[in-house]
Order: structure tokens, then C-alpha cells, then sequence
């Protein structure tokens, strides 16, 4: 099941088609940060951000079109882009919101501490 899951996962990121009706199933695989952009946000994504992510603990990177997944989009509050969602199992555990003018302040080891919490999490 959860080859077939990472195989949905990685199809779905291959074509950029998350969207509201499979974005359940594109982050209930393990740990998946899902990165929010909009074609009208204020700076580019700053693809850095995630280096050395991809991998880390079995992390899967997802990229959401805001414009496809306005539902989602909404209901984890998302109002300047690029922002970011770490999720466990399909359960969202930390979240990163840029600010009105499309900043980011994180970087790849903030993203990995907040891996290693949720998993520390797990073990208890």
C-alpha cells in the first residue's frame, strides 16, 4: 500500500496536478512537505530552501499550485505565497507562511529540526 501510495505521490508531482481532490492522497505517505505558490506571488521560490529535504527521514517534497487547491489553500490559512506545510501520515504539523512581501524566513535545517521533532514525537 504505501508503494502505491508513493507512486500516486510521485505521479501526482511529475505533472504538478495536486489539487483539491487528490491533495489528501499526495501527503498521507509519511512525511511530506507540501509548498504552496501562486502565479501572482511576490518572489520566486527560492528552491534552496528545500535542499537536502528531499530524502531526509523519507521526506517527500510536494508542489501546489494554490489556483488548483483553492479549498486547501484556505483551510491552512495560506494568504501570501510562497508558504509551506510539513505533514505526517496526512496530519499537518508545522507550517510556514511568507510574509506580505513573499518572504520566506526559514532555511533547509529549520525544515529538518521540524522533521526530527515530529518523528521524536512518534517514538512516545
Amino acid at each position: 500500500m504505501k508503494k502505491l501510495l508513493s507512486l500516486l505521490l510521485l505521479l501526482s508531482t511529475m505533472f504538478g496536478q495536486v489539487n483539491d481532490k487528490n491533495f489528501k492522497s499526495s501527503i498521507n505517505g509519511g512525511m511530506v512537505v507540501a509548498v504552496f505558490t501562486s502565479e501572482w506571488q511576490e518572489q520566486p521560490f527560492d528552491k534552496d530552501i528545500l535542499k537536502g529535504v528531499k530524502g531526509y527521514q523519507d521526506c517527500e517534497i510536494v508542489m501546489v499550485k494554490s489556483e488548483d487547491a483553492p479549498k486547501v489553500t484556505k483551510k491552512l490559512r495560506f494568504r501570501n505565497f510562497p508558504s509551506m506545510a510539513l505533514f505526517y501520515d496526512g496530519s499537518k504539523k508545522e507550517t510556514w507562511k511568507a510574509d506580505m512581501d513573499g518572504e520566506l524566513d526559514i532555511d533547509n535545517k529549520d525544515i529538518k529540526s521540524a522533521i526530527d521533532d515530529v518523528l521524536a514525537e512518534d517514538v512516545f
